[in-house]
């Protein structure tokens, strides 16, 4: 106690001159002070807009700034809704503090709506400000930003009805724009279906406007069937969430726009023939309708307008939408045909149909078709073919020349190529033989069908032939790709195109292209051969070694094209800009600002960006050559745009930018304030702590969560445990590596969440007060941390006694020193494991150095000297004697030798606040470390026999608590232990067990020795009894050999002969 109170004096005499010393010096040089305020006081901004506070100097503060003030220097950190620096609320956080300290500011750009409280915090100028706020409001709608959707979630509709969809309005960071001043029409919605063949259509938009609650709503009529995706933009700018996906059903079979469609368009028809006719049911917009619909068909004589019964009129249904009308023609003659619904009340369009019968025997397969026209051929080279009409007999048979028919068309856009067909001899204007001749221009293949009136030669095939392109036209080819300036020592690339006459592209002729150098400066020039594209064009390279202007040329076959020379300018490599692509990655919840061209190389250090194109998963502003990108809400992955630069001299150069979007760490969603424990027991006994919430985007990746606690072990409750199952269902629970092991959990946000709410605690051995749990939610990006407080109640420990079984005492003398350590080794010591908890006192450390003052304040253990116990001590003969601090005189109690009860103390002399005590037995209430001194100086007196020495400790209910409260009682706790006061040395426990063992092996031995000996008897009496009976030559003997050995060696003497 005197070492503690000298300390304390000399630390507040040191603090005292140090903080004098300091105050001089700070009130010579003070520390500066420092305002903030809003620029023009302007506390409501845009999202996107650029908010600026002002910082104001106030005091002594060097003009220079930064430069002078070293590590020092004024770094501010601005805290938005309790979130430190770019955050999901703000980004582009930006602190200027340039020589002249009047222009300082922070800079940031708002990206959220709502109302925001900031907290501008500098730990070494003891700055902490919080009484600006500010109010963001949505930015500009961006087109790239706003979600589209069907209106109720309805993607199927009839052909005829309307649809809508409502797009969700949103600036560029994703806020939702609740109103806006501009005219819808100013955004330029647009609306295009595709089919999944890519052929698209535009819808007919009917109206535009704002619902009540803020969404764009877009009406369309859509007449087309079929399975579309709905593209919408706005600006040349596709809306987040499209395309989306839509059916168009048709509507019901309108008879009057069917359409009749025959499998040949001819007038005429062969009697006995079979009539085939394609019904196509559509609706009023002219799509099919699947399905089977009654049909009726009248056929009327045309002379005498007499219905002609047909027997076998067949209906059936092809494809969805398309019927097979077919009949047997059996009368000749002029006929009208009329197709219409089941009652005649509508018929199909284009009814009814007038075709003439004939009496004709002109047989397909018998016919001939042939002639080189139906070989390949080269496009404008006239071709010929034969055609002989036989019938089934292989006779030759005449019809009228209007009879037969050449359709020629060609495969690849179904143009038709117009023949012309002459017969090779004509009787009654009939013929059997015909020349057909056709000039076939376009290059590709041609499908050629012959008929005979409705009857299709060469077994209803058409001949298939394939027209190539002609010779090169050298006015229709020629250069039509160069680059006019070029870097040197780089390849670059001439594309010719070659064309023949009729603009068909002409292939494989990369062996007569030829580029050539006409300019002076031929030399350092290389050019390699043409490489056929084949689709008419020609790639050619060449290399330029030097600087200069080159005259070139491209022939083929030795012929140079119009565009001859072309000049191209070469330069070095320094002359052209180089973009480089760039990769960025940012939270998904947060924007970035990137210079794209920061790393791109161009000359004179100038350069602007002329084009750029849009992110797929996210918005892309453009602030002059900075753009900020700012992801979709929800959305993790990959995205990318490009972006064209342009330099003072006009060249080009393109690069991309790769952004990785990461999830954030897993966010805590909910926890407990406060957790409570009790000392030495699993907390909560059932079950785990409640109010443990994480949140993670991705609900299938797995995270995982580390839990530890300073002063005890964190553990999952094995009741619920059991029920999950964690190894099915993903969960994977190990214990870490380190000083604190760590209950790290896996598995996906789900499971975690499951296990969160299992959590148990358990503290240290004899632990209680206030513990903090540290919880670490990981992903593959990184962690977020936790601390939570417990605060562990206690529970009363028993006290402990720690002496010997017996102390042996000095023989010779009358008082003797009973826990002497020089003679017994033994730790004699009493204790309570509360008392080190319980409350101690404060002292005060300073520490100074030259650049600040620390004042710092521990807390000193210091229970052991405030914890009270009651101790005593008692003997049966003898008496104790011990000397105790003047302050125990109110609490001691002496037992005296006449009397077998407690007594206080009546009398009593103090020397040095001391006073000695003479009894049977001694007892007061002190601190453990009283306790353990007075243990020290006890001695016993008595006569000449043993004694029993009996120590009891009670804890008269402490159990000590945290810093910060007083008392705490519960029932009291005992410890009691005996010691054997004794004169002489008790035999040591070696030499008790060699004697112990010496007397067993005596035992053993004798034992040994008396069964030998009552063995060898009574072999000898059984030998006795033996040899009497046996017959009278028989030799006895009539004692025993005296030794064992003579038995051992004659034991055949016994045995009767």
């Amino acid at each position: 106690m005197a070492v503690q109170s000298h300390l304390f004096i000399l630390i507040s005499l040191l603090a005292s001159t140090l903080s004098s010393a300091s105050a001089a010096e700070l009130a010579s040089n003070p520390s500066p002070k420092f305002a903030f305020s809003w620029l023009d006081d302007n506390n409501t901004f845009q999202a996107g807009d650029t908010a600026t506070i002002r910082i104001k100097v106030l005091g002594n503060f060097d003009s220079r700034g930064d430069a002078s003030l070293g590590k020092s220097a004024f770094k501010p950190t601005l805290t938005v809704n309790g979130k430190i620096g770019n955050t999901s609320y703000i980004s582009g956080v930006l602190l200027e503090t340039g020589e002249d300290t009047s222009n300082w500011r922070i800079l940031f750009i708002p990206i959220s709506v709502g109302l925001f409280n900031t907290i501008i915090k500098d730990d070494p100028f003891e700055v902490l400000d919080s009484s600006l706020h500010f109010k963001v409001e949505p930015g500009r709608l961006n087109p790239s930003v706003c979600v589209a959707s069907w209106m109720g979630l309805i993607n199927e509709f009839e052909a005829g009805n309307k649809a809508r969809i409502m797009i969700l309005p949103k600036d560029a960071f994703g806020n939702n724009v609740t109103s806006t001043s501009e005219e819808l029409s100013s955004f330029n919605f647009t609306v295009s279906a595709l089919y999944a063949n890519g052929s698209a259509l535009t819808p007919n938009i009917t109206n535009m406007g704002l619902n009540e609650v803020g969404y764009i709503i877009i009406e369309f009529i859509l007449m087309k069937a079929g399975n579309f995706s709905l593209h919408v933009e706005a600006g040349n700018q596709t809306l987040n969430g499209s395309p989306l996906p839509f059916k168009v059903n048709p509507g019901p079979v309108d008879v009057s726009n069917c359409v009749a469609k025959w499998k040949y368009e001819v007038a005429a028809w062969q009697i006995f023939s079979k009539m085939e006719i394609f019904i196509h049911q559509l609706d009023q917009y002219g799509n099919l309708v699947p399905g089977f619909y009654a049909f009726d068909a009248d056929v009327v004589e045309k002379e005498t307008n007499l219905s002609i019964p047909v027997a076998d009129l067949q209906f059936e249904e092809v494809a969805p939408g398309v019927q097979l009308f077919s009949y047997t023609i059996e009368e000749s003659g002029n006929f009208l045909l009329t197709i219409s619904d089941e009652k005649h009340n509508k018929s199909v369009s284009n009814m009814p149909y007038t075709y003439t019968v004939f009496v004709g025997y002109c047989n397909g397969s018998s016919s001939v078709v042939n002639g080189s026209g139906l070989n390949d051929s080269v496009a404008g080279e006239t071709a010929h073919f034969s055609v002989y009409l036989n019938d089934m007999f292989q006779y030759p048979y005449p019809v009228e020349v209007e009879r037969l028919q050449v359709q020629i068309v060609t495969e690849i856009d179904s143009s038709t190529v117009w023949p012309s067909i002459s017969p090779t001899q004509i009787y009654n204007v009939q013929a059997s033989a015909f020349d057909v001749t056709y000039t076939p221009e376009k290059s590709g293949i041609y499908k050629i069908l012959v008929l005979c009136a409705n009857i299709a030669l060469n077994g209803g095939h058409p001949f298939t032939k394939e027209v190539t392109a002609s010779d090169v036209n050298m006015t229709l080819s020629g250069v039509v790709k160069f680059t006019p300036k070029v870097a040197k020592l780089i390849t670059h690339e001439v594309v010719v195109q070659l064309l023949d006459s009729y603009s068909n592209p002409v292939l494989s002729q990369q062996s007569g292209l030829k580029l050539e150098i006409t300019s002076m400066n031929s030399s350092g020039f290389s050019s390699w051969m043409f490489v056929d594209n084949n689709d008419g064009s020609y790639s050619g390279h060449y290399l330029a070694m030097d600087v200069g202007t080159y005259e070139m040329c491209v022939s083929y076959d030795g012929t140079n094209f119009s565009l001859c020379p072309f000049l191209v300018n070469v330069y070095s490599s320094q002359y052209f800009p180089k973009a480089y692509d760039d990769k960025v990655s940012v939270w998904e919840d947060e924007s970035i600002a990137l210079d794209a061209l920061a790393n791109d190389y161009f000359a004179g250090n100038n350069a602007s960006i002329i084009e750029f194109s849009k992110p797929v998963r996210g918005s892309l502003l453009q602030y002059g050559r900075m753009f900020r990108y700012t992801p979709f809400k929800d959305y993790i992955g990959n995205d990318s745009f490009s972006y064209t630069i342009s330099d003072v001299n006009g060249n080009l150069a393109t690069a991309a930018v790769n952004i990785s979007v990461l999830s954030i760490p897993p966010q805590f969603v909910s926890f407990p304030s406060q957790l409570q424990a009790t000392e030495d027991m699993i907390s909560p006994r059932f079950g785990g702590f409640l109010g443990f919430e994480i949140r993670y985007s991705d609900m299938l990746e797995n995270i995982s969560v580390s839990l530890s606690a300073r002063s005890g072990t964190v553990l999952l409750s094995s009741m619920m445990m059991q029920f999950w199952q964690p190894m099915s269902s993903g969960l994977s629970v190990r214990i870490g590596d380190g000083y604190q092991k760590e209950l790290i959990i896996e598995g996906s946000v789900e499971i975690i969440s499951m296990a969160l709410q299992s959590i148990q605690y358990l503290g240290n051995e004899n632990f209680y007060g206030e513990d903090t749990i540290r919880v670490s939610a990981r992903n593959k990006n990184g962690k977020n941390d936790l601390a939570v407080p417990v605060f562990v109640d206690p529970v009363n420990d028993p006290p402990f006694i720690q002496v010997p079984k017996y102390i042996v005492l000095k023989s010779d003398a009358d008082e003797s020193q009973i826990f002497d350590r020089e003679t017994n080794k033994f730790n004699f010591s009493i204790g309570d494991p509360d008392a080190f908890n319980y409350p101690g006192m404060l002292n005060s450390i300073f520490l100074f150095n030259s650049l600040q003052l620390l004042l710092t304040l521990l807390y000193v253990s210091g229970g052991t000297s405030r914890f009270l116990v009651t101790f005593s001590m008692e003997v049966n003969d003898g008496l104790l004697v011990t000397c105790l601090p003047a302050e125990l005189i109110n609490s001691t109690e002496l037992k005296l030798k006449t009397s077998f009860q407690w007594e206080p103390l009546q009398t009593y002399v103090t020397i040095s606040k001391h006073f000695t005590v003479k009894a049977s037995g001694v007892r007061f209430r002190g601190t453990v470390n009283d306790c353990n001194s007075i243990m020290q100086q006890l001695f016993y007196q008595s006569g000449e026999g043993d004694d029993v020495l009996k120590v009891k400790l009670n804890d008269m209910g402490h159990y000590g608590c945290r810093p910060d409260c007083t008392e705490k009682i519960s029932l009291p706790l005992f410890a009691e232990a005996t010691v054997n006061l004794i004169r002489r040395r008790p035999m040591s426990s070696v030499l008790a067990h060699t004697l112990g063992a010496g007397v067993v092996i005596e035992f053993f031995m004798v034992f040994f020795l008396g069964v030998l000996l009552l063995f060898f008897t009574c072999k000898c009496a059984f030998l006795l009894v033996n040899e009497r009976r046996s017959h009278d030559d028989t030799t006895y003997f009539t004692g025993c050999c005296s030794t064992s050995f003579m038995l051992a060696g004659q034991a055949s003497n016994f045995r009767q002969w």
